[in-house]
């Protein structure tokens, strides 16, 4: 799946030798941070903005990156090169390795790992269906959400796994009824020319939400309120959408029992974003 050659530590190595210890402490204790990059016509899109989220996530869990930000953008440079990839999605992990099989990680040390893949541009009719999660967001004081963690995605993988099999994809909401993000996407909703959209408190501050509110939406004129939104408010919108390095904008049309009649601000802004990705302006 990966590609032939992959970026370990410094070195390039082909993609199946990288291998990993069953005594790795992130494996047992969710110690991985990461980020998913995605390449464009061989251009990577926002590649600083991940550099910069990742080591705000290592950062979190004490990791070392010994690495500046060119390097590890170097490396995914060449990465598509040698793989022969322009449309790709670029994983990055940084882990603590097997040192320490206790959770205390004492005499851990960071290990730095990059893949890549093909992934083209995600481009479907179908808008997507969500089904509320049986499992609630806890406070932001429980966990720390604005580190992109292997631990995040526990819920998001118990969470997937139990919905409704007539839909795409699950929503998170807090344990207050209110709206918190996708499996691993963040979401907004649209009423007239304004966007809705939770506050990041429960949620990653994702990269393409930010460059939705800061890089699109101002030339289009659409206004964007960040606040908590209840569950409870869902039936008062025309339309929502998903969006993410993997996910790009996605239309939803449905959560759980309430259906979008549709937003032309949707499909405008979908438009805008591909616009983006190909190297034209928004």
């Amino acid at each position: 799946m990966i590609g032939d050659v992959a970026w370990a530590d410094g070195r390039f190595v082909r993609g199946p030798d990288v291998r990993l210890s069953p005594a790795v402490h992130s494996l047992s204790y969710a110690s991985c941070v990461f980020e998913g990059i995605r390449s464009y016509g061989g251009r990577i899109l926002k590649c600083e903005d991940h550099f910069d989220r990742l080591r705000r996530s290592a950062d979190v869990f004490g990791h070392t990156v010994p690495y500046s930000s060119l390097e590890l953008t170097d490396a995914c440079y060449e990465l598509l090169r040698v793989n022969e990839l322009a449309d790709a999605y670029i994983k990055v992990l940084v882990y603590y390795d097997d040192a320490d099989i206790s959770f205390k990680g004492q005499g851990c040390s960071s290990k730095v790992v990059i893949v890549v893949l093909p992934f083209p541009s995600f481009l479907t009719a179908q808008p997507y269906r969500l089904a509320t999660a049986a499992w609630r967001r806890p406070p932001a004081s429980c966990h720390p959400y604005q580190a992109k963690t292997s631990s995040t995605y526990a819920l998001s993988y118990l969470s997937y796994r139990g919905k409704p099999d007539d839909c795409d994809d699950i929503l998170f909401l807090s344990t207050t009824e209110t709206v918190c993000e996708s499996s691993g996407s963040n979401i907004f909703f649209a009423r007239g020319d304004t966007l809705f959209t939770p506050t990041t408190e429960l949620a990653l501050a994702g990269i393409t939400r930010r460059l939705i509110i800061e890089e699109l939406c101002p030339p289009l004129n659409v206004s964007v309120v960040e606040r908590d939104i209840p569950y409870v408010e869902l039936e008062t919108f025309d339309g929502a959408f998903l969006c993410g390095t993997a996910m790009e904008i996605k239309a939803v049309s449905r959560v759980d029992d309430v259906r979008f009649a549709g937003s032309a601000l949707v499909e405008t802004l979908a438009s805008a974003y591909h616009r983006f990705t190909s190297g034209g302006c928004a």
